[in-house]
C-alpha cells in the first residue's frame, strides 16, 4: 500500500491522536508534507491557467492562419472547428497541470486513479440522489444570484454554445458529457483527493470539493459543483473507485446538454412544464433511493477518521497558505470575478 492509499472498506473505530505541542517531530513532519503538497498543487494551478491562455491563443492563431491560406474554415465547418479546438485545449490544459502535480509528488497512477469495480445496482441507486443534489445546488445558486443582484452584480457563466449542426451536436456532447466526467474526475476525485487522503478523508473531500467548485470560474456553477463534488467524492471514498463518479458526472452533464438544446427549441411554457416534471421526478426518486441506501448500509455511512496530528482548521490554513497556492487562488478568484456583470 503506497503512502497515498488508505483502506477503503469502511470507517475504523480508532480515534485520532490528541493534538500535540508544535515541537513534536511527527506533527512537524506532517505539516511539512502538507505544505509541500500545497506548494505542488499551487504550481499545478498556475500551470493550468498559463497553459489555458497559451494553448487557446496558439489554437486561435493556427485557425486564423488556416483562413489566410485556404480562405475557408478548416474541415469546412466553423462550428466543428470551435468544438475541436475547445476539446483540444481542454485535454491539454488538464493533462499538463495535473500531470505536473503527479510528477512533482511522484504519485503512482494506481494510487491517483482508483478504478475498482462497483456493483451496477449501487450506481443505479445513486443516479436519482445525484440529480436531487443537482436540483438543490441549482436552487442554492438561484438564491445566491438574487443576493448578488441586490448589491448590483449578476453572476454569469461562459457556457459552451449550443450546436446547430449534426457534427457539432456530436462534438458538443463529447465535450460536455464524455471529457469532463473523465478528466475532471481523474483530476479532482482522483489525483487531488487521493493525494490528500493521508491527511484525512474528510479533509481530502472538503478541499477537493472546494477547488472543484472554484475551478468552474463562475458563481453560477461553483456552489452547484461544490455540492456535487462533496457527493461524488464521498462515493469515491466509500467505493474506492472513480467509476461511480464518472458515470454519475456523465449523467448530470448529459442531462444539462439536453436541457440546453430544449431551451433553444421549445417555448417558455413548454419548458416550464418540462422543468416541473423533471424536478418532481428526481426529488421523489432521489429521496427514495437515499433512504434505501441508508437502510441497505444499516446507517454505516461514515468516512475514515483522520489519523493525523493537525486538526481540520490547521490543515486548511497550511494547505491554502503556501506562496504558489496563494497565487493560484488569486488567479482562480480573478477569473471568477470576470464572470460578474453590473446590473442597473
Amino acid at each position: 500500500m503506497t503512502p497515498y492509499q488508505m483502506p477503503s472498506a469502511g470507517p475504523q473505530n480508532s480515534s485520532p491522536p490528541p493534538v500535540p505541542p508544535v515541537f513534536n517531530p511527527a506533527y512537524l513532519q506532517e505539516k511539512r508534507r502538507l505544505r509541500q503538497t500545497s506548494l505542488f498543487f499551487g504550481i499545478a494551478t498556475i500551470l493550468y491557467f498559463a497553459a489555458s491562455v497559451v494553448i487557446s491563443n496558439l489554437l486561435n492563431f493556427l485557425i486564423q492562419l488556416s483562413y489566410q491560406f485556404f480562405h475557408r474554415p478548416p474541415f469546412g465547418n466553423s462550428e466543428v472547428i470551435y468544438y475541436l479546438s475547445s476539446i483540444l485545449a481542454y485535454i491539454l490544459t488538464f493533462s499538463i497541470a495535473y500531470g505536473a502535480y503527479m510528477l512533482l509528488l511522484r504519485m503512482p497512477w494506481k494510487a491517483a486513479v482508483p478504478f475498482r469495480p462497483v456493483p451496477a445496482g449501487k450506481v443505479l441507486l445513486c443516479i436519482p440522489v445525484t440529480f436531487s443534489i443537482s436540483i438543490i445546488g441549482s436552487i442554492f445558486t438561484s438564491i445566491l444570484s438574487i443576493l448578488f443582484t441586490l448589491i448590483g452584480y449578476q453572476p454569469v457563466s461562459s457556457d459552451v454554445s449550443v450546436p446547430m449542426t449534426v457534427p457539432g451536436t456530436i462534438l458538443y456532447f463529447i465535450m460536455l458529457a464524455v471529457l469532463p466526467p473523465i478528466f475532471e474526475e481523474i483530476a479532482f476525485r482522483g489525483i487531488l483527493m487521493q493525494s490528500l487522503r493521508r491527511f484525512g478523508d474528510g479533509f481530502a473531500l472538503l478541499v477537493s470539493s472546494i477547488l472543484f467548485g472554484l475551478f468552474h470560474l463562475n458563481m453560477i456553477q461553483a456552489p452547484y459543483a461544490f455540492l456535487l463534488g462533496l457527493w461524488l467524492g464521498y462515493l469515491v471514498l466509500r467505493t474506492g473507485s472513480l467509476r461511480i463518479s464518472m458515470v454519475l458526472h456523465a449523467c448530470i452533464n448529459f442531462s444539462a446538454g439536453v436541457m440546453s438544446i430544449l431551451t433553444a427549441t421549445f417555448s417558455e411554457q413548454a419548458l416550464i412544464v418540462i422543468s416541473l416534471v423533471y424536478l418532481i421526478f428526481w426529488i421523489f426518486t432521489g429521496v427514495g433511493s437515499l433512504l434505501f441506501l441508508i437502510l441497505r448500509n444499516r446507517g454505516s455511512l461514515g468516512l475514515y477518521p483522520a489519523q493525523t496530528w493537525m486538526h481540520l482548521g490547521k490543515k486548511l490554513g497550511v494547505f491554502f497558505s503556501s506562496v504558489p497556492m496563494i497565487i493560484g487562488m488569486l488567479l482562480l478568484f480573478y477569473f471568477l470575478l470576470q464572470n460578474f456583470v453590473r446590473v442597473s
